[in-house]
C-alpha cells in the first residue's frame, strides 16, 4: 500500500531552522517510528511543486510572510492537485492585544485568514481554537499536544523529598558527605516558558514575594525564559531570583528538552496564566513539560489547564489572586508527601497518555481524515 506523501513547511526564522512549536506538533511526531509506515514525509522551508498528496503549512511559515507569498504557495499546491493542511496552535486574531510590537499585524493576520479559508483541513491543538476558526473553515480537527518520549529521560524514581534519585546526584551527595560539606537545604521554585510571559509572572509576584519573605534564605526562584522586558526584571529583583540559561544562545527544541530534563531539579514548577481571550485558546503544553521534568506543578485555573490537570493529583489548580497562589506555594513546597504524590501521578499521566508513542494514532487519523475529505 502506497504511503501518502506529505511535505511539511515548518515555521522558521531567518536562520531557516524550525521553531520549537514546529518540532513539537509536526517534526517529532511525524518522524516517530510508529508513523513511518503511515506517511512518506519530507520537510523544508519551501515547496517547489514536487508531487505530494498534501502540504502542511505551519503557523506563519516564514519570517517574510506576506499575502502575496501565501497566494503564490497556494497556486503551486493547487497546480499539483495536492491538499493544503494548515496547522495553528495560537489565536493570532487575539495576539495584537497581547503583544504591542507584533508587526506588521495587518499583513500577518491577512495571511492567517488566507490559509484558514483555503485549507482543505486545519489541525489545531484545543477545542477553543476549533471554535474560534469555525467561521473560516468547517473542516477542523483537534490534535492535542503530546511529547516525544525519545527526547525524555527514563521515568525517575522519586525519593520522599521529591527529588529524583539519579546516579549523578547520588555521587555528588556522597562526595560532599565525605568532604564534610552538607548541601544547601533550599527549595527551588521554577518557571520555564517563551519570552512572552511578563504579565503572567508579574501577576503572581506578590505571592512569590510573601513566601520568599516568610522563608528568607530557604527559597530560590529559577526562570528559564519567561520575560523580556527590563521592567519585569526590575519588579522581580527583590526575589531570590536566578535566571538559568543554556550555554548556547541558540538551541533547537530537541537539544533544549534534553538539557531541560537533565539539568534542572525543581521542587515546584509554576505556570501562571492570565485569563485573556488569547490565553483561553492556549494548550496545556507547559503541564506536559513539567511532567517530563518530574516536578509537581502549580497551574492557573484557566481553560488551558482545567481540562487535563487533576487538582492535588497531577498538579495544583489555583485561582489567579495572590492569596490563592501563596497558599498553593506554601503547601506544595513544604508538604513533601503531597509533592511526591503529584509528581508520580504526573509522570504516569505523561508516559501513559500524552507521549507521541501512545498518541501516534491521533496524527494518523487526523491527517487521513483531511486527505480523504471530499
Amino acid at each position: 500500500m502506497t504511503r501518502p506523501r506529505i511535505h511539511i513547511l515548518y515555521e522558521h526564522g531567518s536562520n531557516q531552522r524550525p521553531f520549537g512549536s514546529a518540532y513539537i506538533r509536526l517534526l517529532r511526531p511525524l518522524s516517530h517510528p510508529q508513523l513511518q509506515s503511515a506517511f512518506e514525509v519530507t520537510t523544508g522551508v519551501d515547496y517547489a511543486g514536487q508531487p505530494v498528496e498534501a502540504v502542511i503549512v505551519d503557523r506563519l511559515w516564514r519570517p517574510d510572510i506576506s499575502p502575496d507569498l501565501a497566494e503564490s504557495l497556494l497556486a503551486r499546491i493547487r497546480a499539483r492537485s495536492a491538499k493544503l493542511i494548515y496547522t495553528l496552535d495560537d489565536s493570532f486574531f487575539d495576539l495584537p492585544a497581547e503583544v504591542k510590537d507584533w508587526e506588521p499585524t495587518d499583513d500577518r493576520l491577512a495571511v492567517v485568514r488566507i490559509f484558514l479559508t483555503a485549507a482543505d483541513g486545519i489541525m489545531v491543538t484545543t477545542p477553543a481554537l476549533k471554535n474560534k476558526f469555525a467561521e473560516f473553515n468547517p473542516n477542523i480537527v483537534v490534535l492535542p499536544h503530546a511529547l516525544d518520549e525519545r527526547l525524555l529521560p527514563p521515568r525517575q524514581f522519586r525519593t520522599a523529598n521529591g527529588h529524583s534519585n539519579q546516579p549523578k546526584a547520588a555521587k555528588q551527595a556522597g562526595l560532599l558527605s565525605r568532604l564534610g560539606i552538607r548541601p544547601k537545604q533550599r527549595k527551588v521554585i521554577g518557571y520555564m516558558g517563551t519570552f512572552t510571559h511578563d504579565n503572567d509572572l508579574l501577576m503572581i509576584r506578590p505571592a512569590l514575594q510573601a513566601v520568599a519573605e516568610r522563608h528568607r534564605g530557604q527559597l530560590e526562584l529559577q526562570l528559564v525564559g519567561g520575560f523580556r522586558q527590563p521592567d519585569t526584571m526590575k519588579a522581580l529583583k527583590q526575589l531570590p531570583l536566578r535566571v538559568v540559561r543554556h550555554k548556547l544562545k541558540h538551541i533547537e527544541y530537541p537539544d533544549f528538552m534534553t538539557w531541560f530534563t537533565q539539568n534542572l531539579d525543581w521542587d515546584v514548577a509554576i505556570a501562571p496564566l492570565a485569563d485573556t481571550p488569547f490565553n483561553r485558546c492556549k494548550s496545556d503544553i507547559k503541564f506536559l513539560d513539567y511532567c517530563a521534568l518530574g516536578t509537581a506543578g502549580i497551574f492557573s485555573k484557566v481553560p488551558a489547564y482545567e481540562a487535563t490537570v487533576r487538582h492535588r493529583e497531577t498538579g495544583w489548580l489555583v485561582d489567579n489572586h495572590p492569596a490563592a497562589w501563596r497558599e498553593a506555594l506554601e503547601t506544595l513546597l513544604f508538604d513533601d508527601g503531597l509533592r511526591l504524590h503529584i509528581t508520580q501521578n504526573a509522570e504516569q499521566y505523561l508516559f501513559s497518555e500524552r507521549s507521541v508513542g501512545q498518541r501516534s494514532a491521533d496524527w494518523r487519523q487526523s491527517i487521513n481524515m483531511i486527505l480523504n475529505h471530499v
